[in-house]
């Protein structure tokens, strides 16, 4: 093979020449078609013979000949110094997130493949459906802000036991009464009527438990023996009316012997009233139940009253534990805050001795031993000239004990002289300041007083109409925190 730039002989089927370096065209063999015998051979063509051109330029190549140097490749040319490299961009920012106005939105749960919504239930496109909503207890309220069913039946079983157990009460007096009637008047037919009323305080006690129970101890195994004991309590109440009724009739008709239609339908009346007020228990109960989904049926209730009553008992013991728990919690608590008031108390008591004593007032033992029965009959024996001397007597003393308030309790000049001018009414003031200012000061000595100038001043005229005890009431109320202020003044000062 000659190359066709130099001229020399170089190995066939070479691309580029081993001597110059210039690129050989490569002729393609041609491929020589088999004969077919079932049509003639074509005519031989004249050779078409092509006279090579230059070869365009080319970068020489390195040579195939191992034994000769190769090139060293050229080195790539340098960077311009005046063309600097571009410098690297920044890693995209974020865009602050906009402050949220109020909170975000819950992500909606992925759709569920429903008719219309899926591949196999039809095209794709629809609105997104509808999350199923929570399933919610019995009773509890529904997530739109309805009525809780269950609150409902706390508040009207609650009222409903408020209201049996001040009937039950009514009856308790009941007893007492037939009791009296019997031993003042010897009207031994009151006597009948006191089984009557036991059976109606048992009836309405019964009904107000179960009632409680009910409202704040029902579960749904439960619901049917609180059931029957409503109803039962409503049965034995029932059973007390019409009993009282019949008896009513009978002892005027036998003992009494007189009888008349108007009587009948006056204590036709109250059965009537009890019959009505025992519905509306039982059927506000009972339709609550209905609208909750958990009324038991009339034979659930019946069945087994033994099993029930035992259910009732273990429901009662429950509630009454947690009502022992509760209340010896409380009570616990109320002791701890009284012991920190006292203590409390003490220290100011305290100071305030050290500063009465650091001021160099004199210490004088007060009397503690003045009493209601002692101010009553002096008064008498003297015809009232005792009873202004105690109030001087008060006035000195209540001063003296309480001279660090910036209060001062009026004197026997003045007691009189503006009760006169007042008709009597600055006497109603000066006992109710004189009330105030005891339960004012008593914490400084380490005590504290429930009553105050309210409490007197609403003996003196509320319990005037109590067969007209109110004023000496008031008064024991005055003697009473005035002789523990005393006796708390005198240890204090080591009197």
């Amino acid at each position: 093979m000659i190359c066709k730039q130099c001229g020399k002989e170089i190995p066939e089927n070479s691309n580029f020449c081993t001597f110059c370096g210039a690129a050989q065209p490569v002729t393609e063999p041609v491929q020589e078609q088999a004969p077919q015998p079932e049509a003639p051979a074509p005519a031989a063509e004249p050779e078409l013979v092509v006279e090579p051109g230059p070869a365009p330029e080319a970068p020489p190549a390195p040579e195939l000949v191992f034994d000769l140097p190769v090139p060293e490749p050229e080195a790539a040319p340098a960077p311009k110094a005046e063309e600097p490299a571009p410098m690297p961009l920044p890693d995209p920012v974020a865009d602050p997130a906009p402050k949220e106005e109020g909170p975000a939105p819950m992500p909606l749960p992925d759709p569920v493949p429903t008719p219309g919504n899926g591949p196999a239930n039809g095209p794709v496109g629809g609105p997104p459906p509808v999350p199923p909503t929570p399933a919610q207890p019995a009773g509890a309220a529904p997530a739109n802000g309805g009525v809780s069913y269950d609150l409902l039946l706390k508040i009207f079983a609650s009222l409903c036991a408020v209201v049996s157990v001040i009937t039950a009460l009514k009856h308790v007096g009941y007893v007492f009464n037939n009791l009296r009637l019997v031993l003042g008047y010897q009207e031994f037919a009151s006597l009948l009527y006191i089984p009557a009323n036991l059976i109606g305080l048992v009836g309405y006690l019964a009904l107000a438990l179960s009632l409680l129970l009910m409202a704040f101890r029902r579960t749904k195994e439960n619901t049917s023996a609180l059931a029957f004991g409503i109803a039962g309590g409503a049965a034995l109440a029932l059973v007390s009316n019409l009993l009282g009724w019949v008896l009513s009739i009978l002892i005027n008709i036998i003992v009494y012997q007189f009888f008349t239609f108007r009587m009948l339908l006056s204590a036709f009346g109250d059965v009537l009233g009890c019959v009505f007020w025992l519905a509306v228990c039982l059927g506000g109960v009972w339709g609550i139940l209905v609208l909750m989904k958990q009324a038991p049926d009339y034979k659930t209730i019946m069945n087994d009253p033994a099993g029930k009553f035992a259910v009732l008992m273990d429901a009662l013991k429950k509630g009454a534990g947690e009502v022992q728990q509760q209340a010896g919690a409380a009570a616990a608590s109320a002791k701890s805050a009284y012991d920190a008031h006292q203590a409390q108390q003490q220290a100011q008591a305290a100071q305030y001795q050290a500063q009465a004593q650091a001021a160099g007032y004199p210490a004088v033992r007060i009397q503690t031993n003045r009493s209601l029965i002692a101010y009553i009959l002096l008064s008498i024996i003297t015809c009232g000239i005792y009873s202004y001397y105690f109030i001087y007597s008060i006035a000195r003393d209540v001063n003296t004990m309480c001279r660090d308030d910036g209060e001062k309790t009026g004197g026997l000049l003045a007691f009189i002289l503006l009760s006169f001018v007042t008709c009597g009414f600055y006497g109603l003031y000066w006992e109710y300041k004189l009330g105030n200012r005891l339960a004012a000061n008593a914490p400084r000595y380490g005590i504290t007083f429930q009553e105050n100038g309210t409490s007197v001043l609403l003996w003196y005229l509320v319990g005037s109409l109590l067969c007209g005890i109110g004023p000496f009431i008031a008064m024991h109320i005055l003697i009473k925190n005035t002789n523990a202020l005393a006796a708390a003044y005198n240890a204090h000062n080591g009197l």
